[in-house]
């Protein structure tokens, strides 16, 4: 009775690893699929604004004074030069800084004083928000080819 016990529970063993080994494979194959099917994107190089959005006092800022703004700031741009030195040229900054990204794809930037939120990382852009002396602003950078 004890043999017959023994081979029942090999025979029960060996179908409860085929089915954990069937898990494992199956779980494997669908990890490599997922981490083929994006490439690797990187922030390294030339990020220039697609677009400039504001949002302001109508009663404090002429059309004109928003237009002379936002084509300022048109000409910003953030040159990504390696994993932690970001050159940011947009409002009051212009030069090199220390940035970090963190799991949320906000990207922060560290100038003299003060950690500061440059923006985060969404569908290869980033968007970047800020507060000025006529109001929200909202910038919208691409990666330049």
């Amino acid at each position: 009775m004890s043999g017959e016990i023994n081979i029942l529970l090999m025979a029960y063993g060996s179908r409860l690893m085929k089915g954990i080994f069937k898990i494992l494979s199956i779980l494997l194959v669908l990890s490599a699929m997922f981490s083929c099917s994006s490439p690797d994107f990187s922030l390294q190089g030339r990020w220039i604004v697609e677009r400039v959005n504001f949002d302001f006092d109508e009663r404090r800022n002429t059309p004109e004074m928003i237009s002379q703004f936002g084509s300022e700031e048109s000409k910003d741009e953030l040159i990504f030069k390696n994993d932690s030195v970001v050159y940011i040229s947009m409002l009051d900054y212009n030069g090199d800084y220390q940035y970090m990204m963190n799991e949320n794809s906000e990207i922060f930037f560290k100038d003299k004083a003060d950690v500061n939120r440059l923006g985060f990382l969404k569908d290869n852009k980033i968007y970047s928000e800020h507060n000025t002396a006529i109001g929200k602003m909202r910038i919208t950078f691409i990666k330049e080819d």
